[in-house]
């Protein structure tokens, strides 16, 4: 089978939907499989509309033979891979990596809306985010839509009206356990881009409100290499990720396999299954996020939520993810 994997990033660049393409391919070819990878690299300086069409064309060599094309967002790389699927009769799968959208009127307007609440409750889009609206509406009814946890596709299924069965479950990768290390301070890490959804205004509002009361604590913040950041994570004391809404962050997968607490914002995919791990916070609270803080610093409270990671060691190979899509590309035509 020859894939096409269709995707905005890929290492060096540093993100999440880069190292999920560059592994994913890997499993793919390790399987047997014959495999793509098309980036847009220098592509993201052009202007929106313009980059699109660039991409197509990009993609066009690719797509000859090609038996699926896997696109690894649901905007940049999904609309050139959809426009050009439908042409040349090839089945498309969209994996959801995040909702644009959202993310998009977050960034422009700092209205912190929730993700559950954000399709009922938005300020009127520009005409942009109206574009944006209508063309992903239109694009997922040409291809089958893959989730990462039931929380996004549930608030999809209404606002973009896709079919359930059109739109499966495929969990992300979760590494493999890596070997705690003590902490030498009370260092809570928020390594993640800088951006506003993030939440980084109000987390560091309720740090400041924690270290009255913890004067020990520290904020580490920044971006690393996916090498360094687990390295990091396996000698900190805890990862913090008080996000307005969080769909799948694989930012707390990997506190998870290093055996780190955590507090995650209770407006998550992984809040669910792997709340349990950590402490879950209201993300529109400073009060509470410091108190979670605060909690997590009990010596009880940490030492009990330790074991709990120890106790349930969690693994999800980047084969068992390539075997999900294998089956769903040989179902789903």
């Amino acid at each position: 089978m020859k894939i096409v994997i269709a995707t905005g990033i890929y290492p060096p660049e540093i993100g999440g939907p880069a190292y999920y393409a560059k592994n994913l391919a890997e499993a793919f070819v390790a399987k047997g499989e014959r495999v793509d990878v098309v980036t847009f690299g220098a592509l993201k300086k052009l202007p929106t509309g313009v980059r699109h069409l660039a991409y197509l064309f990009r993609l066009v060599p690719h797509m000859f033979g090609a038996d699926v094309i896997l696109a690894l967002d649901t905007f940049s790389a999904a609309i050139p891979a959809v426009l050009l699927a439908r042409i040349m009769r090839i089945p498309v799968v969209i994996r959801t990596g995040g909702d644009f959208l959202w993310e998009q009127y977050i960034e422009r307007t700092g209205d912190m809306v929730i993700l559950p609440e954000f399709y009922a409750n938005h300020q009127p889009f520009t005409c942009y985010e109206r574009t944006v609206f209508v063309l992903t509406r239109w694009i997922v009814r040409y291809a089958t839509v893959v989730f990462s946890t039931a929380f996004q596709r549930d608030i999809w299924l209404r606002a973009y009206c896709i079919a359930p069965e059109r739109a499966p479950i495929i969990e992300n990768a979760i590494a493999g356990s890596c070997a705690p290390l003590p902490p030498e301070k009370k260092n809570f890490l928020w390594y993640v881009r800088g951006i506003r959804f993030k939440n980084e205004a109000l987390l560091r509002e309720a740090f400041a409100r924690a270290k009255r009361r913890v004067p020990e604590i520290v904020l580490e913040t920044g971006t690393l290499p996916q090498e360094e950041l687990i390295e990091k994570i396996r000698r900190a004391y805890a990862v913090i990720l008080p996000s307005i809404s969080d769909i799948s962050p694989n930012y707390i997968l990997d506190a998870i396999r290093c055996g780190k607490p955590f507090i995650m914002t209770k407006f998550s995919g992984l809040a669910d299954r792997y709340g349990k791990f950590g402490l879950l916070c209201d993300p529109r609270s400073a009060d509470d996020i410091a108190e979670k803080i605060i909690q997590l610093c009990d010596p009880d409270t940490y030492e009990k939520l330790s074991r709990r990671i120890a106790a349930e060691p969690i693994e999800r190979t980047y084969a068992q993810v390539a075997d999900d899509f294998l089956t769903l590309f040989r179902t789903h035509k």
